[in-house]
């Protein structure tokens, strides 16, 4: 540990990222989403959930963010976004679930990006 000391929103930011990646990797399975769906997305979410993970193991360790796993976690957060819309019947819940959470993670996780590139 660095006696710099990450801002309180940055870490609950990076949090966030973390138990949001979490949560969209079981939203899938638990609404009975189809097989493809279901694999893509909570596949993905458990590549992101290393990402965003990685991300807050770094910011405590050094106490600014760390860029790449940052920058991940985010593209990660707009695939979510992204994924409902690609696939046929996915049911509304599983839509909103998945797009809620990928909206919190790319908001969440773009402005822990953008604090890593200020230096903030």
């Amino acid at each position: 540990m660095t006696d710099q000391q990450p801002s309180r929103f940055i870490l609950v930011s990076t949090v966030v990222c973390v138990v949001a990646c979490a949560a969209v990797a079981v939203i899938p399975p638990l609404l009975g989403s189809s097989s493809a769906f279901t694999g893509s997305v909570s596949s993905s979410a458990v590549l992101g959930l290393v990402f965003a993970a990685r991300n807050l193991q770094l910011l405590r360790a050094a106490g600014t963010p760390s860029l790449p796993p940052a920058v991940l976690t985010t593209i990660f957060g707009g695939w979510f976004m992204l994924a409902p819309l690609l696939y046929p019947d996915v049911g509304f819940l599983p839509t909103a679930g998945t797009q809620l959470g990928g909206t919190v993670i790319a908001t969440f996780g773009l402005y822990v990006t953008v604090a890593g590139v200020s230096g903030e």
